[in-house]
């Protein structure tokens, strides 16, 4: 299958979308969010909840068009592709709009709805389950950033931080590529299949935590926690907790507290984790002394960096280096 192929298999109409057209939208939406609602979404194969719970990656579901789907809600994660037109979302306090490329992120256990999709109104799902990012997925993160950690602890969380994150991809160049080789590579399973989607689906996600971190405010569900990391991220080697909290216009003792209820690391921990980070990279990738790479990433006291490289890492800047 190639992209052409792709796109004339995701715009065929289906017998279920035959049905769908030929007996009309519903007249209304449940009006209370109910999720025993998802027992009547049905998958060719069987339940979805059964397809999910068993896959041992993403499974991809194409909404059905011409008719909406009600408000349900389950224990998967849905990662919504508008793949060509618009679709809207209704969560019970919001709507969203996705237009094409658009991408949301929808947290488990929360009630949505989906408005009927016509003829052009492609919206690709990827059903993944909890089960499947705990065990597989988010070692492949090993060197994340803030903003990605914050990004996957939300996901990781039983207690939802938000009921979705919505990310403004449409001029993503890299998602849309990702996205296509993998449903080629979900829709033409091969004897290297597995190894190829877990690979995408990874890359899917370092995508959109890259497009999660530059997004503003106004277009993003998270908390003023991103835009405190952020800051951390790129002022590290030289901000102090007075500082940030001038900055932010916080009182001292008020950050360092809402710093640790968001992230469980005090200002501290965060600020001496990205500096050593940093200068794992550069003993890596540099020729820079040490006390060269000490002085950049924001030790004054070579000594201090010494100690605190060893209690992190077990060995010395030196024998990192020579690794």
């Amino acid at each position: 299958m190639n992209l052409e192929q792709l796109d004339l298999a995701l715009k065929a109409e289906t017998k279920q979308e035959a049905a769908n057209k030929a007996e009309g939208d519903y007249d209304t939406l449940p009006i209370v969010p109910d999720s025993s609602t998802l027992d009547a979404l049905r998958h060719e194969h069987g339940s979805l909840l059964e397809l999910v719970n068993n896959a041992d990656g993403a499974v991809v579901s194409k909404q059905d068009r011409y008719k909406s789907v009600p408000f349900h809600s389950h224990d998967w994660l849905e990662l919504a592709y508008m793949y060509s037109g618009s679709c809207t979302i209704t969560f019970e306090n919001s709507a969203v709009t996705l237009h094409k490329g658009d991408c949301i992120l929808i947290n488990s256990y929360v009630s949505h709805s989906n408005s009927c999709c016509g003829e052009d109104d492609i919206l690709i799902n990827f059903l993944i389950s909890r089960k499947y990012l705990n065990a597989n997925f988010f070692n492949r993160f090993s060197d994340a950033s803030y903003i990605s950690s914050y990004f996957i602890s939300t996901l990781q969380n039983d207690h939802r931080v938000n009921d979705y994150i919505l990310f403004n991809s449409a001029d993503s160049r890299r998602l849309p590529i990702f996205i296509n080789e993998y449903l080629i590579e979900f829709y033409n399973k091969g004897i290297y299949s597995k190894d190829f989607l877990d690979s995408y689906i990874t890359l899917i996600f370092l995508e959109l935590a890259d497009i999660y971190k530059s997004q503003g405010r106004e277009e993003t569900k998270a908390n003023d926690i991103i835009y405190i990391l952020r800051y951390l991220e790129e002022n590290y080697n030289s901000c102090t907790l007075d500082s940030t909290a001038k900055f932010f216009h916080m009182n001292p003792n008020y950050l360092s507290g809402y710093i640790k209820k968001n992230t469980g690391k005090n200002f501290k921990q965060l600020i001496q984790e990205h500096r050593l980070s940093q200068a794992s990279r550069l003993l890596l990738n540099t020729n820079l002394s040490i006390t060269a790479i000490a002085n950049e990433v924001g030790y004054d006291n070579v000594t201090f960096f010494y100690k605190k490289f060893r209690e992190s890492f077990g060995c010395s800047p030196a024998e990192y280096r020579n690794i």
